[in-house]
């Protein structure tokens, strides 16, 4: 999404309070478990007359993390730095908390999660997600962006956690060498524009934490501060060969001279899926939806909900939104670990915004921890269906078998006023 603006100067102060929050944060979807090898589709490709196809299959996304397993315990609370991983301007961080009597004793307001590493860490970007092994162990993801410094190769990691429920300050220094995930590293130059949003993208740089496309905006002035207010809502896709993946906004920051600086990124495509790609491309997707509307859109994607016994799904198999889009699931399979919906609009537009707007979840099963999510959203990918002109197939993988879950709709998808497809922008050589 296109978010509202974060001044520079917030910037390092966001971050840690970002962290403060982790625990605090209600389950989220946003990020795998380093502990399951995320998928990512592996091409093969057939021709038709008309066109050119691709059926995915999933293969592992090659995993760059460094092993740790460092430990350090404090009043029966064991802190475990399981993995890392680092790119040029990506952190990610694994600990395992053992000894945990009562989760909701770590809340925002009693603990704190830090993570710095090298001299020009300016990181402020935070999220994390975290799972529960069992009702005492959690493992917690730390993530930050350091869009405006570069991590070294090498050097000493720290690690803070405060937990002050249970009386614990632990710190740790990890020696790390990041010499082969910082060198995995593909970038191009974009030439081209947004002028809806006025924005000029920048470049493209895929690494092995996933691909940013980053973009400048003039700077504020008094009549363009909230100018593109109503579009906060839109995406972008990137188009590898025959394969699309969705990129969403990371906020943005303010440079030296005023000028708006920001970021699209996704966990997919990495730098081993598009190191390799013959044809790359942005494609700019608009919604117009104001903020103050937004604030009153509910979610009603239950209303016309199908059960499908047979794959133990629950779906909408068609929807439209209040501008006229009409959408249809018109096919699902469910084989082993993957999930594969067949979707289509009234247009190539409408199937593209459609397939790019679906997500998944657990349905909830009572006592169970994180019973509801599924930690590859962020992973997936969509591709033309080859037996339908408007069809496009979204592949979910590393689904749970045995759990029954949902196919969601966005809601904001139903109430969207106006939607289009800004130009396609080939990446230059």
């Amino acid at each position: 999404m296109i978010n509202k603006k974060l001044s520079k100067t917030l910037g390092p102060i966001l971050g840690i309070m970002t962290f403060m929050l982790a625990s605090g944060i209600t389950y989220t979807s946003a990020f795998a478990d380093d502990t399951i090898a995320a998928m990512a589709p592996a091409t093969t490709t057939t021709t038709s007359a008309s066109a050119t196809y691709t059926d995915n299959t999933a293969t592992p996304i090659k995993d760059y993390s460094i092993a740790i397993n460092k430990s350090s315990e404090e009043n029966g609370i064991k802190v475990t730095v399981n993995s890392v991983l680092a790119t040029k301007h990506n952190l990610k961080v694994t600990l395992k908390i053992e000894g945990i009597t009562d989760p909701k004793a770590i809340e925002h307001n009693n603990s704190l999660f830090e993570v710095s590493y090298g001299d020009k860490d300016y990181g402020f970007s935070s999220t994390s997600s975290r799972q529960y092994a069992d009702d005492k162990t959690m493992f917690l993801t730390l993530e930050k962006n350091n869009y405006e410094g570069e991590y070294p190769e090498s050097g000493n990691l720290r690690v803070d956690v405060v937990l002050s429920n249970y009386k614990v300050n632990i710190g740790m220094d990890v020696p790390v060498d990041f010499t082969n995930s910082i060198n995995k590293v593909f970038t191009k130059d974009i030439t081209g524009t947004i002028p809806e949003i006025n924005y000029t993208l920048k470049q493209l740089d895929s690494d092995s934490m996933g691909t940013t496309v980053s973009y400048t905006r003039p700077k504020h002035s008094g009549h363009n501060i909230d100018d593109n207010n109503d579009f906060w809502d839109s995406q972008i896709l990137l188009k590898v060969d025959n394969n699309f993946y969705k990129l969403d906004s990371r906020g943005d920051s303010i440079g030296d001279d005023g000028t708006i600086i920001g970021h699209y990124s996704s966990k997919l495509p990495t730098y081993d899926n598009i190191k390799n790609g013959k044809d790359i491309s942005v494609i700019p997707m608009l919604y117009k939806v104001s903020m103050d509307d937004s604030d009153i859109i509910s979610n009603n994607s239950n209303k016309n909900t199908s059960n499908d016994s047979a794959n133990n799904l629950s779906y909408e198999k068609e929807f439209s939104s209040s501008s006229g889009l009409k959408g249809t699931i018109y096919n699902v399979e469910r084989n082993d670990n993957s999930v594969k919906v067949y979707c289509k609009g009234q247009s190539e537009l409408e199937s593209l915004i459609i397939a790019s707007n679906i997500s998944l979840n657990y349905n909830h099963v009572k006592g169970q921890k994180d019973a509801t999510i599924y930690h590859y959203n962020r992973f997936v990918s969509f591709y033309k269906d080859p037996k339908d002109s408007l069809g496009y197939i979204v592949e979910f993988d590393n689904v749970d078998n045995d759990k029954a879950a949902t196919l969601n709709i966005s809601y904001m998808l139903k109430e969207i006023s106006m939607y289009k497809m800004g130009d396609e922008i080939k990446l230059s050589n």
